[in-house]
């Protein structure tokens, strides 16, 4: 008889995944649309699961009454409710349910551009005034028009197919995914200057990172087509809130229409608020009866699959490993993140290849977690927190990424070391590196010998094999108030192209970085921070 588990629904859950649930077999279900604190804290210890919404918060004291938790699934994408680092320590898996909403929530990027080339809210609220001012509300047509789509993930791709279908010309841009894997969508690929220069409309499908925080802010106001619209349905802080009302304020941004806020509910004193041209709802891309079921399906489907088969589908933390591995691969685990978060910054392309040759004592593991911790490296970089130790290598599969492990077993006896070599299919970028008493330590780069952490504020710069350039990058450095922690620098050859890594102790600003680039001996420098 197959065993039993108790699973308690503490939010609203649609009927139909409740019923996915109870048909399972192995589940005894215990449906609750509203729990309360007090309640949860009494009862939790008996279930075996836990599905929640956004209302119910799991954290260390809910943890500490849990007897027998297997899994927690939120039931949606946002988990700030749960404290994932809690549930890790104490062996609980955490799961979300992303899939089901993209289709509503491209649905509702679409609704605000008609809403903003019409001026349909406007016009609404000022007949219900019984007011019929007709030639006040004269909108623009979308056909024929442009539209700039900023991330090409699920939701991204769906509000393609539909700005496609109004005959809308579409630019494209999603640096992560190789252009290969997005040719099918025959669209314009081309980079953000260009999509903020030529677009009539913009709309942002990404997670909030540090890549994507402020992407049209008050300094680049001026790079923006003049009457742009803008749309977010992502994340709040895309679009720097202030710039926004100052676009609109000044002309050169038509509209912006906005489902996702900074600060959630937004204070009384939003700018926002106040310009007719600004149109805002209260985060509603997953609020469709539609969306609600698929996720609910999903978060059941989810439940019943890891209860009956320790498959954690859409995991947030650390996949369970053995002990005794553990103790030896946790180091090499976090060196392959940085390191693919290294490698994520350090190329201009998107990245198709990526190869790790491992050496030594190291060889005598299973060594393909590490190639998932890579992944996650590479993909952090552009979609933060979406992105996991389990998800990461499904998420690499479906940009194109290919990254594969080779053990070379007859060095089993030698110090462990690994060699990554990473390609966009122009370029190649390759690192040697080893974990010592002090840590992961990147002993080479390109065939250079170096030996530096992967941590912290970098500055990677290609520079001529010219006499000062040292000094002058350090007081160019100094100038501007930025303080250098260490310098690693090696050539191939006497007066050809020489190396530079540079650690420094804050972020770089940008216009320092801007300044670097112009000197005639730099051939080429990047600004990389590694968590």
């Amino acid at each position: 008889m197959a065993e039993k588990f108790k699973v308690l629904i503490a939010d609203n859950l649609d009927a139909e995944g409740v019923e996915i649930l109870e048909n399972s077999g192995i589940i005894e279900v215990d449906y609750r649309k509203k729990t309360d604190r007090e309640e949860l804290l009494k009862i939790i210890g008996n279930y075996h699961g836990l599905i929640v919404r956004s209302a119910t918060k799991v954290n260390k004291e809910v943890l500490d009454k849990c007897e027998n938790l297997k899994v927690v699934i939120r039931a949606g994408v946002g988990v700030d409710n749960i404290d994932i680092p809690a549930c890790s320590q104490k062996g609980v898996v955490v799961m979300n349910a992303p899939a089901g909403n993209s289709v509503s929530t491209a649905e509702q990027a679409i609704a605000l551009m008609f809403a903003l080339a019409r001026k349909t809210p406007q016009a609404n609220a000022s007949m219900k005034e019984k007011k019929w001012e007709k030639s006040k509300f004269n909108g623009t047509q979308l056909t024929g028009k442009t539209i700039g789509v900023i991330g090409l993930g699920r939701i991204g791709k769906e509000v393609v197919k539909r700005c496609k279908g109004l005959q809308m010309h579409v630019l494209g841009f999603d640096p992560y995914i190789p252009k290969e894997a997005l040719e099918y969508l025959q669209i314009e690929l081309t980079d953000v200057d260009t999509i903020l220069a030529k677009s009539d409309f913009i709309t942002v499908h990404t997670p909030l990172t540090e890549t994507t925080a402020g992407l049209v802010n008050s300094k680049n106001l001026s790079k923006l087509k003049p009457g742009v619209r803008l749309i977010n349905c992502a994340r709040g802080g895309i679009y720097d809130e202030a710039a926004i009302a100052e676009g609109i304020k000044s002309g050169v941004i038509a509209g912006a229409g906005l489902d996702v806020f900074t600060e959630e509910p937004p204070k009384a004193d939003l700018p926002l608020y106040e310009l007719e041209d600004a149109i805002l709802t209260p985060h509603l891309g997953a609020s469709t009866d539609e969306a609600q079921l698929e996720v609910a399906k999903e978060t059941a489907d989810s439940m019943v699959e890891y209860l009956k088969s320790g498959v954690a589908r859409n995991s947030l933390n650390f996949p369970t490993l053995d002990p005794g591995q553990m103790d030896v691969l946790a180091p090499w685990f976090e060196l392959c993140e940085k390191l693919g978060s290294l490698i994520a910054q350090a190329m201009k392309g998107a990245i198709q290849t990526v190869q790790i040759e491992y050496r030594g004592e190291l060889t005598n593991y299973n060594l393909n977690p590490l190639e998932i911790a890579m992944a996650k490296g590479l993909l952090t970089v552009a979609m933060g927190d979406e992105v996991n130790l389990v998800n990461a290598p499904v998420y690499a599969k479906d940009r194109g990424i290919t990254i594969a492990g080779n053990s070379i077993k007859s060095t089993s006896n030698e110090a462990s070391v690994l060699k990554v070599s990473a390609s966009d299919g122009k370029e190649n970028f390759q690192i040697r590196a080893t974990v010592n008493f002090s840590g992961g330590t990147i002993i080479g780069v390109n065939n250079l010998p170096m030996e530096f952490k992967p941590s912290g504020h970098i500055l990677l710069i290609k520079n001529k094999d010219v006499p000062k350039v040292v000094g002058e990058l350090g007081t160019l450095l100094g100038s501007h108030g930025v303080n250098i922690a260490s310098l690693q620098l090696a050539r191939d050859t006497r007066g050809g192209a020489a190396l530079t890594f540079i650690e420094i102790d804050d972020e770089l600003p940008g216009e320092v970085l801007e300044t670097l680039k112009a000197k005639e001996y730099i051939l080429e420098a990047r600004y990389i921070r590694i968590r």
